[in-house]
Formats: structure tokens, C-alpha cells, sequence
């Protein structure tokens, strides 16, 4: 079936982070980092649409820290 793109355009990371910045609407599967708000994050598992640091410690994203 035909995707739909993402409604966010896709932002440059933060100065200093290498993982890309994270962009709405895309799945991101486990073990993929992103960079968001000056910190890197780790997917435990398949994601969609969870925003890093809004799911809690026991969420999707795991903070590896500043960047």
C-alpha cells in the first residue's frame, strides 16, 4: 500500500550530537539512536510516533545522555 511521508520535516541534529535528529512519523527499530533536545537516544524496540523522553524510564527510549 502507498506510505504516507512524514508531516514533520526532518531537523538537523543539535550541535555536537552524531545520531540524526528524530522526526515524527518515522519507525525506528530497536537498537537505532536519535538525536532530540540536546540528548541521544536508544530505540528498545520498534517505535512510532513516541517522542524520546515523554515515554518515562520504562518507555521505548532510552537516554544515553547529553550530546
Amino acid at each position: 500500500p502507498p506510505t504516507t511521508p512524514p508531516t514533520t520535516p526532518p531537523t538537523t541534529p543539535p550541535a555536537g550530537c552524531a545520531a540524526a535528529a528524530y522526526t515524527a512519523g518515522t519507525v525506528y527499530n530497536a537498537g537505532q539512536t536519535v538525536s532530540h533536545k540536546g540528548h541521544t537516544w536508544k530505540a528498545k524496540w520498534w517505535t512510532q510516533n513516541e517522542e524520546p523522553g515523554t515515554t518515562g524510564d520504562w518507555g521505548v527510549w532510552q537516554d544515553l545522555g547529553a550530546c
